[in-house]
């Protein structure tokens, strides 16, 4: 003998699977954006590092140059070569055209 089923329960059978499905749906969805942004910050994240590698690669190339030591003897060291005149300012202001002071009153001006 066939059972046939009342349309009230193939209705109800079908709204719980498909509760079902929405409910992993949802979930599968909500996981995917997650990863999604993840793997976007990790690209981001790349790039800089391989951004910072190309510089410190740049950089290790020019450390063993006569050209980076030399600078760097004067730069770091106040290394002064042969025959060569080295010039200390007692009053680095005197460089300048104004002084902090009269620099922001002629700002103030142009604001003005």
């Amino acid at each position: 003998m066939y059972r046939s089923m009342n349309l009230k329960g193939f209705v109800l059978i079908l709204a719980v699977m498909l509760v079902i499905f929405l409910v992993f749906h949802l979930t599968m969805k909500s996981a995917v954006d997650e990863k999604a942004e993840k793997a976007q910050l990790l690209k981001i994240q790349k790039t800089k590092l391989e951004e910072e590698f190309k510089n410190l690669n740049n950089e290790l190339n020019i450390i063993g140059t006569d050209d980076y030591i030399m600078t760097s003897a004067v730069r770091d060291y106040a290394y002064v070569q042969k025959d060569a005149i080295r010039f200390e300012y007692t009053n680095p202001e005197a460089l300048y055209a104004y002084t902090e002071e009269e620099l922001q009153i002629l700002m103030d001006e142009m604001n003005n």
